[in-house]
């Protein structure tokens, strides 16, 4: 059979031109009412942390047309609108997301225009949101365990020493505050910054608590501090070392006297003393003499008369809770006598025939009178107590001390 190479070249020509004029046809009816529209979307789209809800950051599209943006999560079931007040893309638009649950987040935002085109969505991924999990887990600023404060004890200056901290970890701290109680008994506090480890207390009342509370921003840029939710109770500060000069009038070494007299015998400045000890110049002097440059003394009246019969020398302080020691020393002694060096809680010390059970007690006589006598006790609270001797003497005695001295243990 002859085939006509002509009629098939024909015949393909025509069924190609059929083909296109359907595909024609099948496109028009895809973009029938004109060209799909897609507004501009958002750009350097971010978050700041929050507590139970995020900032959304973002740079608004320059498209015009723009009125609104969505913003969805939790897998589109909720959303809220934000109306478009700027086309500027150097602005910042900051929207809040509250009422969250602590968690990650993923956020999409769509641009919406005013004839209600959405534009392809923007995606914010990994948003962290902060609750009580994270609250739980933070903690008030270490201090140093090896030396937790000083204390200047002439000034009572005291400086409590913290932990260096991390200043570029994940989570910040912001601030710790501290809380203390001043000379005049008011509550009052002070910041700790980051960067710093030494808080410096001019006018702090020894024997009250220190505490301490830190605060926490989760993410650097974070919306929201977390503050550690208790209190931290700083080791209690005290004075270590000799504060005598802090509690203690004319302590001695030597001791001053406080009367106008200018004879051997006068009586102690800044010391109680009772009318038992005024037994010398005619009750005027007794107590004190000029004996080793100014000392503390008892003696038989004119050295031969009657003895001392509970006699008392004595000071009152007021001290805070700790634990201490008095020091006192004696200078000479001789003769047969009674002598009580004791620290007792009040405003006086007991009588020679029922000492009782005071704070500390040294009973010397005269075999065990010499050198230095240590009294230590401990105090729970701030304590009023008294200290100093009681006496009784027989004739041809004398009783002398040199000072005292008074330690923080």
């Amino acid at each position: 059979m002859k085939i006509n190479i002509k009629n098939i070249t024909w015949l393909l020509l025509l069924l190609a031109m059929w083909g296109c004029s359907k595909k024609n046809e099948n496109y028009k009816s895809l973009i029938k009412g004109g060209e799909i529209y897609y507004p501009g979307v958002i750009v350097n789209a971010s978050y700041q942390a929050g507590k139970l809800r995020t900032q959304l950051i973002w740079n608004p599209s320059p498209d015009p047309k723009i009125v609104k943006y969505k913003v969805y999560w939790n897998n589109k079931q909720d959303s809220l609108i934000v109306n478009a007040t700027s086309h500027n893309p150097l602005d910042t638009v900051k929207v809040l997301v509250s009422n969250l649950t602590e968690g990650t987040y993923n956020f999409s935002v769509n641009s919406i225009d005013s004839d209600g085109h959405i534009s392809i969505s923007k995606t914010i991924n990994g948003v962290r949101v902060y609750g009580p999990v994270y609250a739980g887990g933070i903690f008030n600023r270490g201090y140093n365990a090896d030396n937790p404060f000083t204390v200047d004890i002439t000034t009572g200056v005291v400086k409590l020493n913290f932990n260096q901290i991390t200043l570029d970890s994940v989570t910040i701290n912001t601030k710790t505050i501290v809380t203390y109680i001043n000379n005049a008994g008011e509550t009052k506090t002070t910041l700790l910054k980051p960067a710093d480890s030494i808080v410096t207390i001019n006018d702090f009342k020894f024997g009250t608590d220190v505490t301490y509370q830190s605060s926490y921003l989760p993410f650097r840029g974070a919306i929201d501090t977390f503050t550690v939710a208790t209190p931290t109770l700083f080791p209690r500060v005290r004075r270590i070392g000799d504060i005598t000069s802090l509690y203690i009038k004319n302590a001695g070494y030597p001791f001053v006297r406080g009367d106008n007299g200018t004879n051997k015998w006068g009586t102690p400045k800044d010391w109680q003393y009772n009318s038992n000890v005024l037994n010398q110049d005619g009750g005027k002097g007794g107590g004190w003499s000029w004996d080793n440059n100014g000392c503390i003394h008892f003696e038989a009246k004119d050295y031969s008369g009657d003895g001392v019969n509970n006699g008392k020398v004595y000071q009152t302080i007021t001290l805070p809770a700790g634990s201490y020691a008095l020091d006192i020393e004696t200078a000479g002694y001789g003769g047969t006598f009674n002598a009580n060096e004791i620290v007792a809680v009040g405003n006086s010390l007991p009588d020679i025939s029922n000492l009782g059970n005071p704070l500390a007690i040294y009973k010397g006589d005269q075999n065990n009178m010499g050198g230095v006598h240590t009294l230590s006790f401990t105090l729970a609270t701030t304590t009023t107590v008294t200290f100093g001797w009681v006496v009784s003497t027989q004739s041809y005695t004398y009783l002398q001390f040199k000072g005292v001295k008074l330690r923080s243990l």
